[in-house]
Protein backbone atom coordinates (compact mmCIF):
# COMPACT_ATOMS: atom_id res chain seq x y z
CA UNK A 1 0.00 0.00 0.00
CA UNK A 2 1.18 3.51 -0.86
CA UNK A 3 0.14 6.50 1.29
CA UNK A 4 0.20 10.05 -0.10
CA UNK A 5 -0.35 13.00 2.25
CA UNK A 6 -0.79 16.69 1.43
CA UNK A 7 -2.11 19.94 2.86
CA UNK A 8 -3.03 21.18 -0.61
CA UNK A 9 -6.81 20.81 -0.65
CA UNK A 10 -7.18 21.53 -4.37
CA UNK A 11 -4.62 18.86 -5.21
CA UNK A 12 -6.33 16.32 -2.96
CA UNK A 13 -9.79 17.04 -4.35
CA UNK A 14 -8.50 16.83 -7.91
CA UNK A 15 -6.84 13.48 -7.31
CA UNK A 16 -9.20 11.85 -4.82
CA UNK A 17 -12.52 13.73 -4.81
CA UNK A 18 -14.14 11.57 -7.49
CA UNK A 19 -13.29 8.39 -5.59
CA UNK A 20 -14.70 9.79 -2.33
CA UNK A 21 -17.89 10.95 -4.07
CA UNK A 22 -18.37 7.45 -5.45
CA UNK A 23 -19.60 6.38 -2.00
CA UNK A 24 -21.26 9.54 -0.64
CA UNK A 25 -23.06 7.83 2.25
CA UNK A 26 -20.02 6.19 3.82
CA UNK A 27 -17.84 9.21 3.02
CA UNK A 28 -20.29 11.99 3.90
CA UNK A 29 -18.07 13.55 6.58
CA UNK A 30 -15.12 13.80 4.19
CA UNK A 31 -17.36 15.24 1.47
CA UNK A 32 -18.66 17.89 3.88
CA UNK A 33 -15.08 18.76 4.86
CA UNK A 34 -14.09 19.07 1.22
CA UNK A 35 -17.07 21.27 0.42
CA UNK A 36 -16.41 23.54 3.39
CA UNK A 37 -12.64 23.81 2.94
CA UNK A 38 -12.96 26.76 0.54
CA UNK A 39 -14.72 28.78 3.26
CA UNK A 40 -12.17 28.16 6.02
CA UNK A 41 -10.61 31.36 7.39
CA UNK A 42 -6.87 31.80 6.88
CA UNK A 43 -6.28 31.48 10.62
CA UNK A 44 -7.94 28.04 10.83
CA UNK A 45 -5.64 25.02 11.34
CA UNK A 46 -4.75 23.38 8.00
CA UNK A 47 -6.38 20.14 6.92
CA UNK A 48 -4.01 17.24 6.33
CA UNK A 49 -5.41 15.00 3.59
CA UNK A 50 -4.28 11.44 2.93
CA UNK A 51 -5.04 8.88 0.26
CA UNK A 52 -4.10 5.23 0.16
CA UNK A 53 -3.32 3.53 -3.12
CA UNK A 54 -2.96 -0.14 -3.96
CA UNK A 55 -0.41 -0.27 -6.80
CA UNK A 56 -1.61 -3.76 -7.72
CA UNK A 57 -5.23 -2.73 -8.25
CA UNK A 58 -4.85 -1.55 -11.84
CA UNK A 59 -6.84 1.36 -13.26
CA UNK A 60 -8.43 2.44 -9.95
CA UNK A 61 -5.61 2.45 -7.41
CA UNK A 62 -7.29 4.55 -4.67
CA UNK A 63 -8.64 2.34 -1.87
CA UNK A 64 -8.96 4.79 1.03
CA UNK A 65 -8.81 8.40 2.18
CA UNK A 66 -8.57 10.37 5.42
CA UNK A 67 -8.48 13.91 6.79
CA UNK A 68 -7.04 15.39 9.96
CA UNK A 69 -7.38 18.87 11.44
CA UNK A 70 -5.72 19.50 14.79
CA UNK A 71 -6.93 18.96 17.48
CA UNK A 72 -9.68 16.74 16.06
CA UNK A 73 -9.81 13.02 15.32
CA UNK A 74 -8.56 11.60 12.05
CA UNK A 75 -11.62 10.93 9.86
CA UNK A 76 -11.43 7.77 7.74
CA UNK A 77 -13.31 6.76 4.64
CA UNK A 78 -14.32 3.19 4.23
CA UNK A 79 -11.27 1.14 3.24
CA UNK A 80 -9.81 -2.37 3.57
CA UNK A 81 -8.14 -3.14 6.88
CA UNK A 82 -4.76 -3.44 5.14
CA UNK A 83 -5.10 0.08 3.75
CA UNK A 84 -6.12 1.47 7.15
CA UNK A 85 -3.13 -0.24 8.76
CA UNK A 86 -0.76 1.25 6.20
CA UNK A 87 -2.25 4.70 6.81
CA UNK A 88 -1.98 4.33 10.59
CA UNK A 89 1.67 3.31 10.34
CA UNK A 90 2.48 6.19 7.98
CA UNK A 91 0.78 8.87 10.08
CA UNK A 92 2.23 7.37 13.25
CA UNK A 93 5.69 8.05 11.83
CA UNK A 94 4.77 11.63 10.92
CA UNK A 95 5.14 14.87 12.87
CA UNK A 96 1.50 15.30 13.95
CA UNK A 97 0.47 14.24 17.45
CA UNK A 98 -2.87 12.61 16.65
CA UNK A 99 -5.56 12.55 19.35
CA UNK A 100 -7.46 9.60 17.86
CA UNK A 101 -9.41 8.29 14.90
CA UNK A 102 -13.02 7.80 13.82
CA UNK A 103 -14.21 5.65 10.95
CA UNK A 104 -16.02 2.47 9.96
CA UNK A 105 -15.48 -0.18 12.61
CA UNK A 106 -12.88 -2.42 10.95
CA UNK A 107 -10.93 0.43 9.36
CA UNK A 108 -10.72 2.42 12.61
CA UNK A 109 -9.55 -0.63 14.56
CA UNK A 110 -6.84 -1.46 12.01
CA UNK A 111 -5.65 2.16 11.88
CA UNK A 112 -5.49 2.40 15.69
CA UNK A 113 -3.54 -0.85 16.06
CA UNK A 114 -0.98 0.17 13.43
CA UNK A 115 -0.63 3.68 14.84
CA UNK A 116 -0.09 2.28 18.34
CA UNK A 117 2.58 -0.11 17.09
CA UNK A 118 4.35 2.69 15.18
CA UNK A 119 4.35 5.13 18.11
CA UNK A 120 4.53 2.87 21.12
CA UNK A 121 1.54 4.71 22.58
CA UNK A 122 -1.70 3.00 23.61
CA UNK A 123 -4.89 3.33 21.60
CA UNK A 124 -8.07 2.75 23.57
CA UNK A 125 -11.57 2.20 22.18
CA UNK A 126 -13.86 5.09 23.05
CA UNK A 127 -17.34 5.70 21.68
CA UNK A 128 -19.16 3.65 19.09
CA UNK A 129 -21.81 5.40 17.06
CA UNK A 130 -24.73 3.99 15.10
CA UNK A 131 -25.35 5.34 11.60
CA UNK A 132 -29.02 5.58 10.62
CA UNK A 133 -30.08 6.06 7.01
CA UNK A 134 -33.27 7.37 5.38
CA UNK A 135 -33.95 6.55 1.73
CA UNK A 136 -36.96 8.24 0.20
CA UNK A 137 -39.68 10.21 1.94
CA UNK A 138 -39.98 10.18 5.74
CA UNK A 139 -42.91 8.59 7.52
CA UNK A 140 -45.55 11.08 8.76
CA UNK A 141 -45.58 12.52 12.27
CA UNK A 142 -48.52 10.33 13.22
CA UNK A 143 -49.72 12.48 16.14
CA UNK A 144 -50.76 16.08 16.81
CA UNK A 145 -47.89 18.57 17.09
CA UNK A 146 -47.45 20.46 20.37
CA UNK A 147 -48.00 24.18 20.59
CA UNK A 148 -45.47 26.44 18.94
CA UNK A 149 -43.81 26.74 15.56
CA UNK A 150 -40.51 26.20 13.75
CA UNK A 151 -38.21 29.01 12.69
CA UNK A 152 -34.60 29.57 11.69
CA UNK A 153 -32.05 30.12 14.45
CA UNK A 154 -30.82 33.69 14.81
CA UNK A 155 -27.24 34.91 15.12
CA UNK A 156 -27.80 36.35 18.60
CA UNK A 157 -28.75 32.87 19.86
CA UNK A 158 -25.40 31.30 18.96
CA UNK A 159 -24.08 31.24 22.55
CA UNK A 160 -27.16 29.45 23.87
CA UNK A 161 -27.22 26.97 21.03
CA UNK A 162 -23.49 26.31 21.41
CA UNK A 163 -24.30 25.26 24.98
CA UNK A 164 -27.01 22.97 23.63
CA UNK A 165 -24.70 21.55 20.96
CA UNK A 166 -22.12 20.68 23.62
CA UNK A 167 -24.79 19.07 25.77
CA UNK A 168 -26.02 17.00 22.80
CA UNK A 169 -22.46 15.84 22.12
CA UNK A 170 -21.74 14.90 25.74
CA UNK A 171 -18.84 12.46 25.83
CA UNK A 172 -17.62 13.18 22.30
CA UNK A 173 -14.73 15.44 23.32
CA UNK A 174 -16.10 18.39 21.36
CA UNK A 175 -14.43 21.69 22.24
CA UNK A 176 -16.46 24.85 22.73
CA UNK A 177 -14.56 26.56 19.92
CA UNK A 178 -15.46 23.78 17.49
CA UNK A 179 -19.08 23.68 18.63
CA UNK A 180 -19.39 27.46 18.32
CA UNK A 181 -17.92 27.43 14.80
CA UNK A 182 -20.32 24.67 13.76
CA UNK A 183 -23.37 26.42 15.23
CA UNK A 184 -22.44 29.77 13.69
CA UNK A 185 -21.95 28.12 10.31
CA UNK A 186 -25.32 26.38 10.51
CA UNK A 187 -27.04 29.61 11.51
CA UNK A 188 -25.40 31.53 8.66
CA UNK A 189 -26.46 28.85 6.17
CA UNK A 190 -30.04 28.60 7.48
CA UNK A 191 -29.36 25.01 8.53
CA UNK A 192 -30.21 25.25 12.23
CA UNK A 193 -33.93 25.11 12.98
CA UNK A 194 -35.67 25.93 16.26
CA UNK A 195 -38.98 24.93 17.78
CA UNK A 196 -40.31 27.96 19.60
CA UNK A 197 -43.19 27.84 22.08
CA UNK A 198 -44.63 31.01 23.63
CA UNK A 199 -41.62 33.02 22.47
CA UNK A 200 -39.10 30.59 23.98
CA UNK A 201 -36.72 28.26 22.11
CA UNK A 202 -37.31 24.71 23.36
CA UNK A 203 -35.56 22.50 20.79
CA UNK A 204 -33.04 22.68 17.94
CA UNK A 205 -32.14 20.49 14.99
CA UNK A 206 -29.11 21.14 12.79
CA UNK A 207 -28.05 19.63 9.51
CA UNK A 208 -25.47 19.89 6.78
CA UNK A 209 -26.12 21.23 3.33
CA UNK A 210 -26.90 18.49 0.81
CA UNK A 211 -23.58 17.29 -0.62
CA UNK A 212 -23.47 14.59 -3.31
CA UNK A 213 -27.09 13.74 -2.56
CA UNK A 214 -26.58 13.23 1.18
CA UNK A 215 -27.62 15.37 4.17
CA UNK A 216 -26.50 14.66 7.72
CA UNK A 217 -28.48 15.65 10.84
CA UNK A 218 -26.76 16.96 13.97
CA UNK A 219 -27.14 18.34 16.62
CA UNK A 220 -30.55 17.60 18.07
CA UNK A 221 -31.40 18.94 21.52
CA UNK A 222 -34.56 19.47 23.58
CA UNK A 223 -34.69 21.32 26.89
CA UNK A 224 -34.60 18.61 29.60
CA UNK A 225 -37.64 19.91 31.51
CA UNK A 226 -39.99 19.52 28.51
CA UNK A 227 -38.69 16.28 26.98
CA UNK A 228 -41.32 13.72 25.99
CA UNK A 229 -43.60 16.62 25.15
CA UNK A 230 -43.37 15.98 21.41
CA UNK A 231 -41.31 19.09 20.60
CA UNK A 232 -38.29 17.26 19.16
CA UNK A 233 -40.53 14.92 17.19
CA UNK A 234 -42.52 17.80 15.71
CA UNK A 235 -39.36 19.73 14.81
CA UNK A 236 -37.80 16.69 13.16
CA UNK A 237 -41.00 16.00 11.22
CA UNK A 238 -41.11 19.51 9.76
CA UNK A 239 -37.43 19.56 8.79
CA UNK A 240 -37.59 16.09 7.23
CA UNK A 241 -40.70 17.02 5.24
CA UNK A 242 -38.97 20.13 3.94
CA UNK A 243 -35.68 18.45 3.01
CA UNK A 244 -36.95 15.07 1.79
CA UNK A 245 -40.35 16.00 0.39
CA UNK A 246 -39.35 16.48 -3.26
CA UNK A 247 -39.36 14.06 -6.18
CA UNK A 248 -35.69 13.15 -5.70
CA UNK A 249 -35.05 13.39 -1.97
CA UNK A 250 -31.48 13.16 -0.68
CA UNK A 251 -30.30 10.32 1.48
CA UNK A 252 -30.61 11.31 5.14
CA UNK A 253 -28.04 10.27 7.72
CA UNK A 254 -28.15 10.54 11.49
CA UNK A 255 -25.29 9.45 13.74
CA UNK A 256 -26.26 8.58 17.29
CA UNK A 257 -24.14 7.51 20.25
CA UNK A 258 -24.46 3.82 20.97
CA UNK A 259 -26.24 4.38 24.27
CA UNK A 260 -28.65 7.08 23.11
CA UNK A 261 -31.69 4.90 22.49
CA UNK A 262 -34.15 7.81 22.70
CA UNK A 263 -32.65 9.71 19.75
CA UNK A 264 -32.19 6.50 17.78
CA UNK A 265 -35.83 5.50 18.32
CA UNK A 266 -36.99 8.98 17.31
CA UNK A 267 -35.19 8.87 13.96
CA UNK A 268 -36.27 5.28 13.35
CA UNK A 269 -39.91 6.30 13.86
CA UNK A 270 -39.58 8.43 10.70
CA UNK A 271 -38.12 5.62 8.60
CA UNK A 272 -34.38 5.80 9.33
CA UNK A 273 -32.78 2.36 9.48
CA UNK A 274 -29.41 1.12 10.84
CA UNK A 275 -26.61 1.37 8.30
CA UNK A 276 -23.39 0.33 9.98
CA UNK A 277 -21.39 1.98 12.70
CA UNK A 278 -18.48 4.27 13.41
CA UNK A 279 -15.83 3.48 15.99
CA UNK A 280 -13.70 6.02 17.85
CA UNK A 281 -10.27 5.29 19.30
CA UNK A 282 -8.38 7.74 21.52
CA UNK A 283 -4.60 7.83 21.61
CA UNK A 284 -3.12 8.31 25.10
Amino acid sequence: MLVKTTRNTEEFVSETGEWIAGNPVENSILLTMMAGAKFRPPTAPPITWSRVEDPDSGAAPVVGAAAFTAPHLVVLSGMPAAAAAALGAELGAGPDLLPGVIGPDAAAAAFAAAWSEATGRPARPDRREQVLRLDGAPLPLGRPAPSGRTRAAAADESELFTDWCLAAAHGAGLSRETAARSVQGQIAGGLLRVWEDDGRAVAILGRTATVAGVVRYNPMYVRPEIRRGGYGRALLAEVLAEVHGGERPPVGLAVTAGGNSAIRSLFESFGFRPSGGLAEFRFD
